[in-house]
């Protein structure tokens, strides 16, 4: 209660740091960041949109765990750091953690150590689109994986993997009976998308590539491989849907509580040529979306 009161009356925190940094005439920023990918489209680029209209000229740099180093670069103009030997959700030094890796902290006028874009940028929702930066020399990397020409490829992520949120997940018992009833399509692939090997699915139309690309080759696949992705609220489906290129590709979300992630930002993709099919289920529950309903709104009752 105390949050939500103070979120109404006291100034916005980053304006105000902004707005300090200005009149010192400070150009240099570094953020920490050790949370999730996602976030860089949900948060951080509303973050680095705010500091760039109020501090005219600033220098934005981010000192981030090593597996989200892909995801800051599709923030174009910002310049990404890899900590070594961070971990998702552990406490931090960042000054130390910048000479660990040969950067002297005197280098940034001013560092902002836990930016908080849940209430620093709350003004963003249903008002600023993210645009993730699309590098054209990305594009092959999907050759490398055999993805053979005249099937029809859905990228799926079958969990969010994250320990925040469980209830993001669709259930694994509804997985399956999706995997289950695809088999009427026969021309249908699912290719999985992540980085835990679990829960196991066995289905000859399944292609596992949990654990075995980078988020540039994911993207890479998505864009020029996969007409559809099944996912839930996760990092995957934010990137995918913020992903700044014309690319058709349909996407069935899964949601139990619709007021996180993009439909929480309530804008439509940069991408004009995205199609976006949200499934809530009932009672903040994912598992009350049937497989049958997801395969009818992948296929609308036409065979693959």
């Amino acid at each position: 209660m105390f949050r939500t009161v103070a979120r109404l009356i006291l100034p916005n925190r980053l304006d105000s740091l902004c707005r300090r940094a200005a009149k010192r005439g400070d150009k240099k920023v570094l953020l920490a960041w050790n949370r999730g990918l996602g976030d860089i489209a949900l948060g951080l680029y509303a973050v680095v949109h705010r500091i760039r209209s109020l501090v005219p000229g600033a220098e934005i740099s981010f000192l981030v765990r090593e597996n989200l180093i892909d995801g800051f670069s599709l923030l174009e103009g910002v310049q990404a750091f890899a900590a070594r030997g961070w971990k998702r959700g552990e406490p931090y030094d960042v000054e130390a953690s910048l000479r660990e890796i040969g950067r002297d902290p005197k280098e940034f006028d001013w560092i902002i150590p836990w930016p908080n874009p849940t209430d620093w940028v709350r003004w963003q929702h249903g008002t600023l689109v993210p645009r993730l930066f699309w590098n054209p020399l990305h594009d092959d990397l999907w050759k490398k994986f055999g993805l053979e020409e005249g099937l029809v490829y859905i990228g799926a992520q079958a969990s969010a993997e994250t320990n925040y949120g469980l209830w993001r997940n669709w259930p694994e018992n509804r997985w399956r009976e999706f995997f289950d009833a695809l088999r009427q399509y026969p021309n249908a692939r699912v290719i999985l998308f992540g980085f835990g090997k679990e829960p196991r699915y066995e289905s000859g139309q399944i292609i596992d590539l949990r654990g075995k690309t980078t988020l540039f080759e994911l993207l890479s696949i998505l864009k020029n491989r996969c007409s559809h992705l099944i996912a839930p609220d996760s990092g995957v489906l934010s990137m995918a849907y913020y992903l700044d290129q014309p690319f058709p590709l349909q996407i069935v979300s899964l949601w139990a509580d619709p007021k996180h992630g993009i439909l929480k930002q309530n804008v439509a993709s940069p991408n004009p040529l995205l199609v976006h099919r949200p499934l809530i289920g009932a009672h903040r529950d994912s598992g009350a979306i049937e497989a049958k309903t997801v395969l009818e709104t992948l296929f609308g009752g036409d065979r693959a």
